[in-house]
């Protein structure tokens, strides 16, 4: 541990708990986080030692001792840590975490931006949760994350790939390239997960990412594909579970993109609301969209808003869900903006279904 506090520079501490038995210790040790947090404030040491971030792994919890000062305040809070797991007739070794972080390459903000698929599925009923349950749970009934999960890790993987787990803010590698237990568990249990698959020589990422209020991420880097076909491969989740989607749409975004966060800095830029306006409206996310796009699943309710759509190719796929297409790809996706004048007709076409601030202001969410 101490090696691993000065190599972070004494700045923070990644923690686990390696349990003797049952790896099932999640809910004892966030129990025993709460406990030490408030030992280590009664005696005065809440400057010195605070943790956060609990998530989990192969090898049992971790969590991130994220606020770190005097040595003895590190240690106080560590006998608290490891007392609490004692009385609640746990055994095993807490020890410093492994913290794996992706090659330097790909954290280059000069990376360019890759096509990405945006995709939002069904949810439980969100106007059941309490507030701040409701924003940061991933809220997808367990038999469809099951689905999604193992879709994507299905779809994701291939040869000579380094396997990226991430549950919660943590991350590892892992040799298990079917990951999609793990991803559910993760979901479900903090709100967000994602596998990111990935190879230096030549390179190749393929990535997955699911976050709150059932939206996820999916998008592939390579290069030595051509656009079209890292379309169509894209076009494999966007179009595994229609039924079961709100909306799905395929755009250009940040090579890391990990939530629909990252749409505020996605290309083309968003016309008329800004991302935080998608994040906590999600309740228009089935009848109306951020952009238009040259690619995107949609619901009846979407299409009874557009304008007109005579120039679009549109798929029915059951269950009020249907595939909306241009009838030429190029213009979108051949470059990362897509051409100014195909964007501005196809936003005409598109009309009453773009979200906008009147929008919002006419449909508040129903659980305020």
């Amino acid at each position: 541990m101490s090696k691993a506090w000065r190599k972070a520079e004494y700045e923070e501490l990644w923690l686990q708990f390696r349990p003797r038995g049952s790896k099932d210790v999640l809910e004892a040790v966030e129990a025993a986080v709460r406990v030490a947090n408030q030992e280590a404030a009664d005696a005065g040491w809440s400057d010195d030692a605070f943790t956060e971030g609990v998530s989990d792994s192969d090898a049992g919890p971790v969590a991130l001792m994220s606020r770190t000062g005097a040595e003895q305040g590190v240690r106080a809070w560590l006998d608290a840590f490891a007392r609490q797991l004692q009385s609640l007739g746990l055994a095993g070794k807490v020890t410093a975490a492994p913290q794996v972080i992706f090659p330097r390459w790909l954290n280059n903000d000069d990376l360019a931006q890759q096509l990405t698929v945006f995709a939002a599925y069904r949810t439980d009923d969100l106007t059941l949760l309490e507030e701040q349950e409701r924003r940061m749970s991933w809220a997808v009934p367990a038999e469809l994350t099951a689905r999604v999960t193992h879709m994507g890790s299905d779809w994701g993987r291939f040869e000579g790939a380094d396997v990226y787990l991430q549950r919660s803010i943590h991350q590892t590698l892992t040799r298990n390239p079917d990951v999609g237990q793990a991803l559910a568990s993760g979901a479900a249990r903090f709100g967000q997960a994602g596998v990111t698959y990935l190879r230096t020589e030549p390179r190749r990422k393929v990535s997955m990412s699911l976050s709150t209020q059932g939206r996820v991420c999916y998008s592939i880097m390579d290069d030595t594909m051509l656009w079209q076909d890292r379309l169509a491969r894209l076009a494999e989740p966007l179009l595994a579970f229609p039924v079961d989607t709100d909306l799905a749409f395929v755009q250009h975004s940040k090579a890391d993109t990990t939530t629909w966060d990252d749409l505020s800095n996605g290309r083309p830029a968003l016309p008329y609301v800004r991302e935080s306006q998608i994040r906590y409206n999600r309740h228009l996310s089935a009848q109306y969209i951020p952009d238009a796009h040259g690619v995107q699943l949609l619901t009846d309710a979407h299409l009874a808003h557009a304008n007109d759509l005579s120039e679009w190719i549109i798929e029915p796929l059951g269950g009020g869900r249907h595939l909306v297409q241009a009838k030429d790809m190029e213009p979108w996706y051949a470059q990362i903006d897509p051409d100014p004048q195909t964007l501005a007709q196809a936003r005409a076409d598109f009309g009453g279904m773009l979200l906008t601030p009147e929008i919002i202001a006419n449909n508040p969410p129903p659980w305020k």
